[in-house]
């Protein structure tokens, strides 16, 4: 495989920027890179949601795809132009233009993060109904079906040709670009991985995936270099199964990689993918482990992601400059191996806390690198932007049968479950994206390590807060903050996961048409798992509660959020959180006896 590289060091930095001040901001940190390599950073930006991609009544798939780039979004062909809102375009291209400005004043380089081949509106697809590709929207999530252009055809290669030509004319600092596939409103004919199976038109069919995307990405390559130059292609998320994924990487013309399967390669930042909602949450310690790869002659492109997954939120600028602080730290000063590592943590310890607070500071970074690492190993299906965000658990009450709840009681979250059905969305804590969450464990009552995981993330915020007085302890705080929010949102996955798996057992109960008094049988313990469920719904009060009390004080601005009711969405929490948080509560409350219409109590 032949990857993208240049004789020297690339620093590309991934967020997505609506603000230009904000922007401005970001890239003035990011300047800060130009004396230890290249500096690219990202201008694939949409000004606002494609408000008209998404169907009459809301579309839960839609709303997932709704912010992601693509070329016809910002320079779409002629033959395309008629069929995309024209005042949405203009307003894509003038901030892609804008941020590029900022950039050229600040001697950067940019790139472009998107998703291809996207969905185009039916009416494109009317008028050049030959062009029609692949359907590439989930049926499980879609209120209507979405195809993409075959790129197999050379009416539909011109458009893409052109469009990326024109994107290297008007950027001309263009030095790389991204682009997702197979995924989130994009795809290609026949791939294994399209959510309503593979297909397409039967005259592609007998392509491999690996004909299929070198020809697409010598497209772009192509495109580039008439508009102006070359741009290094990278294939980022991508969707590739059944053997595809060998055959495209054995199939990449040059200066080409697929994100993953690259050694020259490396990604570190904030923990805002794993973490979000929660900003500013950052693991010193595995930014140096990251950056100890980069010392490695090898190693050419180094990825700093400080933006949220789906373009629905990013770093403030302290969050990034601590990072860079220590990517800086670590070229100037490389590492290497454990020990090294661990007396760089210090050395930043002692700088952030002073001296006296900087053994316990040490330890307690250490400590939450280690939960991070423990918590995603031991439940990597609770992902905080599905779980707390999509699926609404941070937020939504926590009752025996949601059937109960008012329309009132409901409509501030069910709305923007990930999920068509208003009866599956409500009724299952645990269906995610089409299917359902598993953590794989033997014990169907909780997992006692990933509790001991969470109270490890508590004692390193208390110490966090304990140094509060030293040279950085403003950071530290905002850090421990932080580091308590994302305790409190795994806290929340937790209990909704074991709290449907009790309902799950007691299906038969829950089943009948209507409630009904229990008869006095059991025992000291009730009828059931009555005790069971009655610990998780206590759990998850106090736990909302407490979060409550906790953005109350402080920490608000730290939990990403819409920045107004109409930009509130399935994968954005709505920008008055307390009060969701609050009715949350009031509900569970209002709701705290339902159990017993079904499930005896203990008759002590």
């Amino acid at each position: 495989m032949t990857s993208p590289g240049s004789s020297q060091r690339r620093f590309i930095l991934r967020a997505a920027f609506r603000d230009l001040s904000d922007f401005r901001a970001f890239a003035v940190e990011a300047a800060r890179l130009k004396s230890y390599g290249e500096v690219l950073v990202n201008v694939g930006v949409l000004a606002d949601k494609a408000w008209h991609e998404i169907p009459e009544g809301g579309s839960a798939w839609h709303e997932y795809a709704v912010y992601n780039p693509a070329l016809h979004k910002v320079f779409p062909h002629p033959k395309i132009a008629p069929h995309v809102p024209a005042d949405y375009v203009k307003a894509n291209r003038e901030l892609v233009l804008d941020e590029t400005a900022i950039l050229r004043e600040l001697g950067l380089g940019a790139w472009f993060m998107g998703q291809e081949p996207y969905f185009l509106p039916e009416s494109f697809f009317r008028e050049h109904p030959h062009l029609r590709g692949p359907r590439i929207d989930h049926p499980r999530r879609s209120r209507r079906e979405e195809f993409a252009m075959c790129m197999d055809l050379d009416e539909s290669r011109e458009m893409v040709a052109w469009m990326m030509c024109e994107l290297k004319k008007q950027v001309p600092e263009l030095a790389m670009f991204m682009f997702n596939t197979n995924d989130a409103g994009s795809g290609f004919c026949w791939a294994a991985a399209q959510y309503s199976g593979p297909n397409g038109p039967r005259h592609c069919r007998s392509k491999t995936a690996g004909q299929r995307v070198r020809a697409f990405t010598e497209l772009l390559h192509e495109g580039a270099r008439t508009g102006g130059g070359d741009v290094s292609i990278f294939l980022g998320h991508a969707n590739f199964w059944r053997g595809e994924r060998e055959d495209v990487l054995a199939n990449l013309p040059p200066d080409t990689a697929l994100l993953g399967h690259d050694e020259e390669t490396v990604g570190i930042g904030s923990h805002i993918g794993g973490g979000y909602p929660v900003l500013g949450l950052v693991s010193p310690l595995g930014i140096i482990r990251g950056m100890e790869r980069v010392a490695e002659t090898d190693v050419r492109n180094v990825f700093v992601g400080v933006g949220a997954t789906y373009h629905r939120s990013v770093e403030e600028t302290r969050t990034v400059e601590k990072v860079l602080d220590i990517v800086i730290d670590c070229l100037e000063r490389p590492v290497s191996g454990l020990r090294a590592r661990l007396d760089r943590l210090h050395e930043l310890s002692v700088h952030w806390a002073g001296e006296k607070k900087a053994e316990a500071v040490t330890e307690a970074l250490h400590d939450l690198d280690l939960a991070l690492h423990a918590k995603q190993m031991l439940v990597p299906a609770f992902r905080p932007i599905y779980c707390a965000v999509s699926v609404r658990h941070l937020t939504r009450p926590l009752v025996f049968d949601p059937r109960l709840l008012t329309p009132e009681e409901e409509q501030y979250f069910l709305p923007h479950v990930f999920n068509i059905s208003p009866s599956e969305a409500r009724n299952d804590y645990i269906d995610l994206h089409g299917s359902r969450m598993t953590v794989g464990t033997g014990d169907v009552h909780g997992i006692p390590a990933l509790l001991g995981v969470l109270d490890r993330m508590r004692g390193a915020a208390a110490t966090l807060e304990d140094a509060k007085d030293g040279p950085e302890g403003e950071w530290l705080f905002r850090l421990a903050t932080s580091v308590r929010i994302h305790v409190h949102v795994i806290r929340s996955i937790y209990n909704f996961y074991f709290g449907q798996k009790i309902r799950d057992r007691h299906a038969a109960e829950l089943a009948r048409e209507e409630p009904v008094v229990p008869e006095k049988v059991g025992s000291w313990d009730g009828e059931g798992e009555i005790l069971a469920w009655n610990e998780r719904m206590r759990d998850e009060l106090d736990n909302v509660s407490e979060l409550t009390r906790l953005l109350e004080e402080r920490g608000l601005d730290q939990i990403a959020r819409a920045p107004d009711e109409r930009h509130e969405d399935t994968f954005v929490l709505g920008p008055d959180v307390l009060d969701h948080l609050k009715k949350k509560v009031r509900v569970m409350r209002d709701h705290w006896l339902d159990v017993e219409r079904y499930l005896a109590p203990p008759h002590k």
